[in-house]
Order: C-alpha cells, then structure tokens, then sequence
C-alpha cells in the first residue's frame, strides 16, 4: 500500500552530529517533490542537544504544521525516546526499508528517527522513501492504534 502522506511539508531536524544526514535527505526530498521543513540544526560544528530538537519537532506535529517528522542524532535514540514523551507522537528508530513499511503499516509511526552513525545516506534514503510511502492498515492495527492513543500512566 503505497502513497504520498501528506500535503504538509516533512519536518526534519538534527543535532550537529546527524547535520550531514539532514541536508542529504533534504535535497533527497525536494527532489522527490516533498515540501520540506528544516528546522536544524545547520552547524556540525557547534554541540546542540538531539533533545531540543526533538521536541521542536514534537510541536511541529502538535500544531497540525506537519502530519510527519525526521530527526537525525548520532545514534537516533534520543530523537525517539524524547519525541514518544508525547502521546500523539509515534517515533520510530529504524535502520531497514523493511521495518519503516512495518512501523507504518502497523503502528502508524509518524516520526523516524535515524542514528546518522549507523545508516549509510543511500540506505537512509531507501528507508525514508519507505517510511513516507507506505500507508497504515487498518482492522486489528488500527484498533490496536487506538488502544495505544488511550493509554493513562497514571493507572499502572
């Protein structure tokens, strides 16, 4: 199940160590025709917290300006741990085209986190294409969707 996900521009961000990766994927999206909303950083050189920018992303999504968001840290992990602090928020670290169908298709992620140490930009690529193309199923996903929009922390 292949489509464009939205007419809203792709958010992206990075720390200083995922800067390389964010303009690779930049360009990789305007040339793909998606609208495209760098919201940095845009200095490898200049130490920042992934944090920061996760949750720039965070609102990004919140506010309705963008439907999906990409964040790229060393590792990723940052990005995905602080941007799933938000209950409307559905990140996902991946590594493989096969996982970014998985993560949409049953999760319905609306966030991929990238470790810019660990993918390659053509393999980071791949699973980008993926990750924007591939639309959510619905009947015993989509229910498990909402199950998983509804959860209280406060009840454990």
């Amino acid at each position: 199940m292949n489509q464009r996900p939205s007419a809203k521009p792709i958010a992206i961000a990075a720390d200083h160590r995922g800067v390389p990766l964010k303009e690779h994927l930049k360009r990789w999206l305007e040339a793909h025709r998606y609208g495209v909303s760098d919201l940095g950083t845009n200095s490898a050189t200049n130490r920042v917290d992934a944090m920061d920018y996760a949750l720039v992303l965070v609102a990004e999504v919140k506010h309705g300006r963008s439907d999906f968001a990409v964040g790229i840290c060393g590792s990723g992990q940052m990005m995905a741990i602080t941007a799933n602090r938000f209950p409307f928020m559905r990140a996902t670290l991946l590594h493989t085209a096969s996982e970014a169908a998985l993560a949409r298709q049953h999760a319905d992620a609306n966030m991929l986190a990238i470790g810019a140490d660990t993918i390659e930009a053509t393999a980071a690529e791949q699973l980008l294409g993926t990750f924007l193309t591939t639309a959510a199923l619905g009947d015993r996903y989509a229910a498990r969707r909402a199950r998983l929009a509804e959860l209280d922390i406060s009840k454990l």
